[in-house]
Formats: C-alpha cells, sequence, structure tokens
C-alpha cells in the first residue's frame, strides 16, 4: 500500500491534461476509485481500500488483481508527468526528455522508420548542445550512426564518426569525474574514520577535477569542481572563502563560460545560509533563509535540508518561536516520511529539541501524542564526534528534568567514559567542557550555589574557545551557552519542585 500511496501522490502532483491510462472523470470505475480513496486518504491500508471496494477486508483476489493493475498504469503515467521547471532542476528536465526521445527513437528503429527516427535524434541532439547533456550527446550521436549505416548513408557516417570522437573526449572526463564525485560524497555520508579522510583527499580530487574542467570545458565537471571547492572551504571552516567561491562561479555564469544551467542555485544558496550560520551572522542569515526557501520544492529532500539550516539559525540566535513556526511547517509535510534514515533521526533530534523548548522557552501548554517521534536513532549514534553528542545531551536533559531521579551515578559515568572515548583533541573542546559541566551538575547533587561557583571557569572557557567550524565535529544544534543557562534554570526549577 505504501508504494501505492507513493504513486498516487506523484500522479496527483505532476499529473498533465493527457490522462491516457486513467479515465478519472468515470468514478464508477474501480481504478478511478481506488486511485481517489488513495488521493483523499479515505485508506491507509489494503484492509481498509478493499473493504470499501468490495465490503470486506480480506483481500481478495479481485482486489489483488484490481490494485496490481492499477500500479502499472500509475508506473506507466510517469511518462505522461509534467514537471515544472520552476521546481526542478533544469538540466535533468533535460535528461528526462532526451530519455524519452531515446525510447520513441527505439520503437520507430524497431518497425524500420529511419527517417522519422533521424528527425527526432535531430531535436535530441540539439537539446542536449544547448544544455551541454554530454552524457545524452553521445548515445544520440550513436544512434545517429546506426541509421546512416542502416540508411547506407556513407557521407553523414563519416561525419559521425570525427563528432564522436570529440564527445568521447568529453565524455571519459566526464565519467572520471563524476566517479571522484559519488566516491567522494559516498565517503563523506560515513560516520568512522572514512570521513576524517576527506580533508586529505580534496585537495589532490580538486586539482584533478581543475584540470579535466580545463582541457574540456565541460560545465558538469565544473559543476563537480565547485561543489568539492565550496566543501573544502567548509572542511577548513573559512566560510568566507565560500561567499568568494559562489560569487567567482557567479561570475563565471554570467561570462557564459559555464552554462547556467549546470550551475546549482539551491546548492549554492544552502551553503550562503550555512555560511552565515557559521559565521554568526544570525539576522542576516535568516532574512537569505527566507529569501531563498520558495526555489526549494515542498517536501523535497533538499527542502528538508535547507530547513534544517533554517532552524539552526533561529535556534541560535534565539528566535524559538520562528524556531517553532518552521519546525512545524516541516513535520506537519506527509513527504518527511520518505526521507533517508539519517535524514529522518535529524529530525527527530529537532523534535525532542523542539519540546525542550516548548517547555522551557516558549512555554506554551502542548499535548505530547502530537509531537510523537519520527524515527528511532540507529544511524547517527555512529557519529559520536557529531550528532550523537546532541542526542546524548538530550538523554541528560530527561534525566534533569526528573526530580524521581536520585541516582545519578550511571549518568556521570555514561558521560564520563563518552568524554574520554570519543571527545580528544582541540576540535572536541567545547563539547567535552559540556559534558563535564553536566557531570558537575550530578556531582554536586543539583546544588545550585556550588555548580554556578565551581561552573564559572568553566564556562568562560567554553565562551572562549570557538565553534569548530568543520565537518569534524556537527554544528551545535542549540549552542552549548544557551544550553548551559538552561541547565542552571532546571536546576533552579528542580530546587523549588523539591523544597
Amino acid at each position: 500500500m505504501e508504494e501505492l500511496i507513493r504513486l498516487v501522490r506523484l500522479v496527483q502532483n505532476y499529473n498533465s491534461k493527457l490522462s491516457p491510462l486513467i479515465n478519472f472523470q468515470d468514478s464508477g470505475n474501480l481504478d478511478t476509485r481506488l486511485f481517489n480513496l488513495v488521493r483523499d486518504a479515505e485508506v491507509k491500508t489494503d484492509e481498509e481500500a478493499a473493504y470499501k471496494l468490495y465490503g470486506a477486508k480480506n483481500l481478495s483476489a479481485n482486489y489483488r488483481m484490481l490494485k496490481s493493475r492499477i500500479k502499472k498504469k500509475l508506473i506507466n503515467h510517469v511518462h505522461f508527468l509534467e514537471l515544472p521547471e520552476s521546481k526542478f532542476s533544469p538540466i535533468n528536465l533535460v535528461k528526462v526528455q532526451c530519455a524519452s526521445m531515446l525510447f520513441e527513437v527505439e520503437s520507430l528503429k524497431s518497425v524500420s522508420e529511419f527517417k522519422l527516427a533521424d528527425k527526432i535524434l535531430d531535436q535530441a541532439l540539439t537539446l542536449a548542445k544547448e544544455n551541454e547533456v554530454n552524457e545524452y550527446i553521445v548515445p544520440i550521436l550513436e544512434q545517429k550512426q546506426w541509421i546512416s549505416n542502416s540508411l547506407c548513408d556513407k557521407k553523414k557516417y563519416s561525419q559521425g564518426i570525427k563528432k564522436l570522437e570529440h564527445y568521447y573526449v568529453i565524455e571519459r572526463a566526464e565519467r572520471e569525474a563524476n566517479k571522484i564525485f559519488l566516491d567522494r560524497t559516498m565517503n563523506a555520508k560515513a560516520f568512522d574514520g572514512v570521513r576524517s579522510k576527506l580533508l586529505d583527499n580534496l585537495p589532490k580530487d580538486i586539482t584533478k577535477l581543475e584540470q579535466l574542467w580545463t582541457t574540456t570545458k565541460s560545465s558538469r565537471i565544473f559543476h563537480y569542481y565547485h561543489f568539492f571547492s565550496i566543501q573544502y572551504q567548509e572542511l577548513q571552516g573559512n566560510y568566507t572563502a565560500v561567499a568568494d567561491i559562489i560569487s567567482k562561479a557567479e561570475e563565471l555564469v554570467k561570462q557564459g563560460v559555464v552554462h547556467t544551467n549546470w550551475f546549482n542555485y539551491r546548492f549554492n544558496s544552502y551553503a550562503m545560509v550555512y555560511a552565515h550560520l557559521q559565521t554568526k551572522q544570525y539576522g542576516k542569515g535568516l532574512q537569505l533563509a527566507e529569501q531563498y526557501l520558495p526555489h526549494f520544492h515542498v517536501g523535497s529532500i533538499n527542502w528538508f535540508a535547507f530547513l534544517e539550516n533554517y532552524l539552526l539559525l533561529a535556534l541560535h540566535s534565539k528566535n524559538y518561536t520562528l524556531f517553532y513556526q518552521k519546525y512545524r511547517t516541516a513535520v506537519d509535510c506527509n513527504s518527511i516520511l520518505n526521507l533517508p534514515v539519517a535524514h529522518l533521526e535529524r529530525w527527530e533530534i529537532f523534535r525532542r529539541y523542539c519540546l525542550v523548548i516548548l517547555t522551557y522557552r516558549i512555554k506554551i501548554d502542548f499535548v505530547e501524542k502530537d509531537y510523537q517521534a519520527v524515527s528511532a536513532f540507529s544511524v547517527l549514534p555512529k557519529d559520536k564526534e557529531g550528532y550523537n553528542i546532541a542526542i546524548l545531551v538530550l538523554d541528560t536533559f530527561e534525566q534533569l528534568s526528573n526530580p524521581d531521579i536520585e541516582d545519578h551515578e550511571a549518568n556521570v559515568e555514561r558521560l564520563r567514559k563518552y568524554i574520554s572515548k570519543y571527545l580528544r583533541g582541540p576540535k572536541a573542546e567545547r563539547a567535552r567542557l559540556f559534558l563535564r559541566f553536566l557531570i558537575l551538575v550530578f556531582k554536586e547533587d543539583f546544588n545550585c550555589q556550588k555548580i554556578k561557583s565551581k561552573g564559572n571557569k568553566m564556562f568562560e572557557k567554553l565562551s572562549n574557545t570557538p565553534l569548530p567550524g568543520d565537518a569534524f565535529s556537527e554544528v551545535e544544534i542549540v549552542p552549548y551557552e544557551h544550553l548551559w543557562e538552561l541547565v542552571i534554570e532546571i536546576v533552579e526549577e528542580r530546587s523549588k519542585t523539591l523544597a
């Protein structure tokens, strides 16, 4: 049923006026009835759908055949979707068009309609060249060679050989660049020692990509080169350089050196907002976040990723009302459940911080069942130097807020072992200091006066310790200074409750 729901949503969102496979006007047709039930969220399970259609919850052969039939129709209906340019990458839309035309060509070739096929190939070739989509130029030219051969057109065949030789050089370079991109981005997703090698490998990769781009002037290769240039500066914590890189790239686009459709405005918007977060320009960052948000398709993975930075800017600037508003915008979108596991777990962290904010900052009444967990933790706990610290802090906050728990020795031991095992070196200094403060709270048995007295120097040191500013330590969801203040408030409130 989950696949059917997603297909119905896809067709509903991007349906064209042409609907040759499903008659949406015929409300008595079983196919249409099932589609409408799923579209209107009247059914969520196969049993509910079977009961609505056949009056029985058992999944009869008739229902299974109906479901199978409509799924096939919806998958075939993908060919008739209308994907708006305002919401999707122009290059991806060109690829879809080229792939569709190549499909038409294969069908025409099969029935020996070579001249018709050649006309479609000419259209596809023009489209691919106009957008520098070289990965389709090669198969299009190869198809034209096949047709020239079939029509015994030796002149066109000879011309095609020279064209292919030129584009084969670009294709090989793009394949090499693509492999570098895929290998490095896959390693960047790892939460182990592999990611720490990124900083060592990136300069070599950037140099190689620059060479490939200089040789071919391929906009696709520049796209990869630009991406890793930004990532390298982010790893170095040099966010001023990030803005400079984006500005230089925009100039190349204006000069026509790089094709405008290969310049990813959404990615650059994301990078620019993140740079403002890291350089603590929260006011300007929030302005840009609101300005750029409409560039992202609501419910897409990029939209959720951009909202994460928006939430972080709101939290770091203590604009908790704005944080709450944007958090609700995200979690009220049904597409959140389609996110990859690691992304969904990050939203679970935001959910738990939202409960803290609602309790101690906005201080509004809420029903906890309206804030149910969106995911269990399975991936992020492996990120010991990053997101798992946020999970550990949230777990500790729950212990601090619970006056019924009196034995905190286990908490102290857990925090102490974590510091010893995972938080080593200067880049972990801020996290190390904050966890030591939490240990102090437990050791002093929530005596607020002693905690403040013994923690003052620690807090001063924390305030003077800058963020690492790189990917070895994920950005603090809430700055430790703000959490420090909140811990003091919780301890004071706990003392009043127990008095």
